[in-house]
Formats: structure tokens, sequence, C-alpha cells
């Protein structure tokens, strides 16, 4: 398995997996040659990690997903660089 750190730009806002993300630039990874890519049929996969603030009463917590932008890479609505 091979993965690289990679910066995504995001050209619009969009929800991915129930979660917003806004116009910017973000990090994540490249995630290739792995037994997951072979079995769906594609070379690589991308993921983008998102901190989403979660405001509570007495305090902020932020919370990290990693999100599978594959298709919205593939879509050019993410750019890879």
């Amino acid at each position: 398995m091979t993965i690289k750190p990679v910066k995504f730009t995001v050209k619009e806002p969009i929800i991915v997996d129930g979660h917003e993300v806004g116009d910017g630039v973000y990090v994540g990874q490249k995630i290739s040659d792995t037994e997951i890519e072979r079995s769906m049929k594609r070379p690589v996969s991308y993921f983008l990690h998102l901190a989403a603030p979660d405001v509570g009463k007495d305090a902020t917590v932020v919370q990290r997903f990693d999100l599978d932008v594959t298709d919205y890479v593939a879509k050019g609505a993410i750019k890879v660089g």
C-alpha cells in the first residue's frame, strides 16, 4: 500500500457524507495499490481530512473526519495538487 499526503483545492462548497466542505484548501491522503482499490476497480482513493467544530454549551470540540472524495476528484469538483 502506498499512502501520500496531498493538498486538495475545493472549488465550491460540497456535501460529502453529510458534512459540508466549504471552498478552500485542505489536506488529505492519496491511497493506491491496496486490496480495497482493486476490489472497487479503481486505481487510487482520495481522503480529505476535515476538522469540523462542534460548538456545545460550555466548550467547542473539534471532530476529525476522513472523507472519501475520490468521486469528487474524478468529476473535477476537487483538484489535487
